[in-house]
């Protein structure tokens, strides 16, 4: 992936950063607050990621437009707020959320790697995919990923391992035999009541009929289940409505504009305020767009779109249709009961009352018994040989960390163990600084992506310049397109300039705090235009 231009703005203020080479980018200023973390941010924001602005600049005002290529196929995308319009070569493509444009990119740019999460497998969010090859200026934790919350630091090494094609979900080696031993010590407290009282080994269904305790245990594990499922059911219903709601507005939306397509031998459509022949579509969303459909051609390009957001959502209703089935299907099995014979009932009923306290530890020793065997049945998926190859992909990182954590630093006695530290070894100050380089280093050379590798404030806590020499020399190996930020010294000037590694961009004529301006603005409205937009 190749990031071309960068755009940020609005009809009346904006900047462009279009000076951006395949190479090794190294954006600098002689003074904070020059715009290299708008930019950067601008950027990461347009593809997808959190808003992690600067607190003074107001993000939601503006548009963000990033042209980027992937594999030789060029791509323009904008954003604003939490709307995407997505342009590859002629085809438009318009995406309400982040969601919406996750799912359409790991099926049409590029995959995006995989992980179990709450049970069910997912794509990962870019907020986390993002985090391979890119490093802000701020929030900077060296024990856990950027933006903790829904997102664990496990879902990160689970994302690496998807990445290396080698994902899984599996017990540690603590964890296992800890479950496997749970499990021994409740199988024989198990065989000793069982054999105390053989009745409690029958099967029967007039068994569990007499009991007091086991009756009342299995009707209150039966709500729950059939609660849980009637949940599950109108959570299914409610997205699928949704999904038919949003259907017919778009197929009721593609009505309209086809009706504009008919030839009119009678006159045009014309504005009686203005008299002008332009005509827009502002998008019924959350976050409207404007978009220009003076022309048939215009026009064909937002009904492309359309239609393929119509597809999508029939895909959606006939999935959650289908998991609707499933689920009634279970919700008869579960609301159907066993027929019990009077003869039964009588056999059986004086040793159930006998047996009444020991029933109930049986029931408590069963799910136990349970949790712990799901547990197992897990780990059992992930064959000695895979956790092998996990171990070893992880300590491949590693060994190129540390390895590179040398070059930069022969003295130091940092050894890198693990992809984070513990919460009580933070690393700060220039220590950080290395250690994140170092893995974005590290997590490009091993597991050989082609992102750019994206760093704001690369020399952050006074980095030497032995060691930024060293790091640049590093980066300059890998293939992939470098975009690095940092803010020099009044006595180093222009440095950068005269590498010839490098793809210096100067951003120290900037105004401080202000790098949005007029000067932009008209060609960043034809880079609107492109993708459709209106911008007064």
């Amino acid at each position: 992936m190749i990031i071309k231009r960068i755009a940020i703005g609005n009809g009346k203020e904006s900047y462009i950063e279009a000076e951006l080479s395949d190479g090794f980018n190294v954006i600098f200023s002689d003074d904070n607050n020059k715009g290299k973390t708008i930019v950067i941010q601008s950027m990461l924001y347009a593809l997808g990621n959190k808003p992690v602005f600067p607190s003074t600049f107001g993000y939601k005002n503006y548009y963000h437009i990033v042209e980027f290529e992937i594999n030789g196929k060029n791509y323009l995308i904008a954003r604003k707020k939490d709307t995407f319009i997505l342009k590859e070569e002629s085809r438009l493509n318009i995406f309400d959320n982040e969601s919406e444009l996750k799912n359409y990119w790991s099926k049409n740019i590029h995959p995006l790697p995989k992980i179990i999460k709450g049970g069910v497998e997912k794509v990962v969010d870019f907020e986390l995919f993002n985090q391979l090859f890119f490093v802000a200026q701020d929030k900077k934790d060296s024990s856990n990923i950027a933006n903790k919350g829904y997102y664990k630091k496990d879902d990160f090494i689970s994302m690496i391992f998807s990445l290396g094609g080698i994902e899984s979900e599996g017990l540690s080696e603590d964890e296992l035999f800890e479950v496997k031993r749970n499990i021994k010590d409740l199988l024989e407290e198990k065989s000793l009541l069982e054999k105390e009282h053989k009745i409690l080994k029958s099967k029967k269904a007039a068994v569990n009929y007499l009991s007091q305790n086991s009756d009342r245990l299995a009707l209150e594990d039966k709500i729950k289940e059939i609660e849980k499922v009637n949940v599950l059911i109108g959570d299914q219903n409610i997205t699928r409505n949704m999904r038919v709601n949003k259907k017919s507005q778009y197929i009721q939306l593609k009505k309209e504009l086809t009706s504009l397509n008919r030839t009119m031998s009678i006159g045009e459509i014309q504005c009686l305020d203005c008299g002008s022949k332009n005509i827009g579509l502002l998008t019924a969303l959350q976050n409207p767009y404007t978009f220009d459909i003076s022309t048939k051609e215009m026009r064909d390009q937002i009904l492309s779109s359309i239609d393929e957001k119509v597809k999508t959502y029939e895909e959606e209703i006939d999935k959650c249709t289908g998991e609707i089935n499933v689920l009634q299907e279970k919700l008869k099995e579960l609301i159907s009961a066993d027929e019990i014979s009077l003869e039964s009932v009588v056999r059986y009923k004086k040793e159930i009352i006998d047996t009444a306290d020991i029933e109930e530890k049986l029931t408590q020793i069963n799910e136990e018994l349970k949790k712990n065997r799901l547990f197992l049945s897990t780990d059992v998926r992930v064959s000695n040989d895979l956790k092998k190859v996990q171990r070893d992909l992880i300590n491949d990182i590693l060994f190129v960390m540390n390895k590179a954590y040398k070059l930069i630093d022969p003295s130091g006695n940092l050894v890198f163990e693990n992809l984070f530290t513990k919460v009580t070894e933070n690393y700060s100050g220039s220590e950080f600084t290395e250690f994140m380089l170092v893995k974005m280093y590290a997590y490009a050379k091993v597991l050989n992506h082609s992102f750019p590798i994206i760093i704001d404030s690369f020399r952050a806590e006074e980095l030497s310049t032995i060691k930024e020499d060293i790091v640049m020399q590093l980066f300059a190996e890998l293939p992939n397109q470098k975009i690095f930020t940092t803010t020099i010294k009044e006595e180093e000037g222009e440095k950068y300039s005269s590498d010839s590694l490098l793809n210096s961009i100067n951003y120290s004529q900037h105004t401080p705090n202000k790098i949005l301006s007029k000067e932009y603005t008209e060609e960043f409205k034809k880079l609107a235009n492109d993708l459709l937009i209106a911008i007064d």
